[in-house]
């Protein structure tokens, strides 16, 4: 039997058929994405390995189980000239997918504005991956409109992307100042998630990323108690 956000997730997917918010699957199994990585201003890519290191933590504790593995959604102007965190998020075996440039509501930018860059912030993850594999793209603030859908679709003719548009099955309060507390992020994730959900968090200041780096401690601890596989988004959409 579906659970009530699996069912309200389902309802807003059919309104919006353009986007993947969950993947259809009886199996145990969720995907864990940041949004806004680097940090913003941050030098030393703290924020961002504050995370790692959690992730990395609870993979030790539960060396026995497969280990949790994320989507990292980059903004490309967060990255700092000399940063290796790209290199880093990839060594831990996480994924890299792209944010845009700026964090903004993408779907706000003129077609024009929008199409140079998409394509400045994926040919800056295709340098810094050395790869081809950036499948996923997340717009800013979880908005599109058919115009981004037409630039995405014109790049992956022109340029032989691979990119489709990803959205999540919860809406994050992770962002805003009042809700942006470790133990309300970890209950509310926890009503949240469903066989197949796409869960999403945020690393858009240290502070934002160090609250995350709390809750997911709780978050992937409740998720593995519950017998979930914490997977990329390649592997949840990659299942049969």
């Amino acid at each position: 039997m579906r659970s009530l956000s699996q069912e309200l997730v389902n309802g807003v997917a059919q309104l919006f058929p353009d986007a993947i918010f969950y993947h259809k699957t009886t199996e145990k199994v969720v995907a864990l994405t940041i949004d806004d990585a680097p940090c913003p201003q941050d030098q030393d890519d703290c924020g961002t390995r504050i995370i790692l290191d959690t992730i990395a933590k609870h993979n030790q504790e539960y060396s026995y189980l497969e280990p949790a593995k994320a989507t990292f959604f980059i903004i490309s102007s967060h990255l700092s000239p000399d940063s290796r965190i790209i290199s880093e998020i990839m060594a831990h075996g996480h994924e890299i997918a792209n944010h845009g440039v700026i964090d903004e509501t993408h779907a706000l930018l003129t077609p024009q504005k929008f199409e140079q860059q998409l394509k400045e912030a994926h040919e800056k993850l295709l340098e810094l991956t050395g790869s081809n594999g950036i499948r996923w793209y997340r717009p800013g603030r979880g908005f599109y409109n058919q115009t981004m859908l037409k630039a995405i679709a014109l790049l992956t003719a022109q340029e032989n992307y691979d990119l489709q548009l990803v959205l999540a099955s919860m809406i994050p309060f992770d962002t805003f100042d009042l809700t942006n507390h470790p133990w309300l992020t970890a209950i509310y994730t926890k009503q949240m998630v469903f066989p197949g959900a796409i869960l999403v968090f945020h690393a858009n200041s240290i502070r934002v990323a160090h609250n995350t780096a709390i809750a997911l401690k709780a978050i992937l601890k409740d998720l593995r108690q519950r017998g979930y596989r914490i997977v990329t988004v390649s592997q949840l959409l990659d299942l049969d």
